[in-house]
């Protein structure tokens, strides 16, 4: 599965170190201008974030699609157009605005909590390590999304 995440998207992931394993079952991609929000913008604030995205970037772990634009571009627009020119299956992201200007243009997204209810329903992982990392994701992301995603989990038999 071919995902095209946010700043907010892999910044959580990263936080809560389940980056690495998400980026291990899915084909994870993000625009020129993310990079420079999360490994340029967080370099320069000394955020160690930034440090490991950009060790996964040159380990093409995580790849950035599109250029960087002369103009003024935001990431979420970034997202939109690279989406809609190539062949992604979502766009990994929790952002509340960006999720309603997706839905209303009919383009799939996925929440940082449905990777790990994903890997759980695909049998790569089981429910205490599923349990497991959505606790280590659970400071990052809405009590909504933590505990629909827990609900989810518990209704697999």
């Amino acid at each position: 599965m071919k995902i095209l995440m946010d700043a907010d998207c892999l910044i959580k992931l990263t936080k809560s170190g389940l980056k690495e394993k998400v980026c291990q079952q899915y084909e994870i991609a993000i625009p020129a201008i993310v990079k420079k929000e999360v490994v340029e913008a967080g370099k320069r604030k000394g955020l160690p974030d930034a440090e490991v995205v950009e060790k996964n970037i040159k380990k093409d772990i995580i790849r950035v699609v599109g250029k960087e634009s002369s103009t003024r571009i935001k990431g979420d627009q970034a997202l939109i157009e690279i989406y809609k020119r190539s062949r992604y299956d979502a766009i990994g992201t929790d952002d509340a605005k960006l999720m309603r200007v997706l839905r209303i243009a009919g383009i799939p997204y996925i929440l940082p909590g449905l990777f790990i209810h994903s890997l759980y329903h695909g049998n790569i992982i089981d429910k205490a390590t599923a349990m497991d990392w959505l606790n280590r994701l659970s400071n990052f992301i809405s009590e909504d999304e933590y505990s629909m995603t827990k609900f989810l989990l518990e209704e697999k038999s």
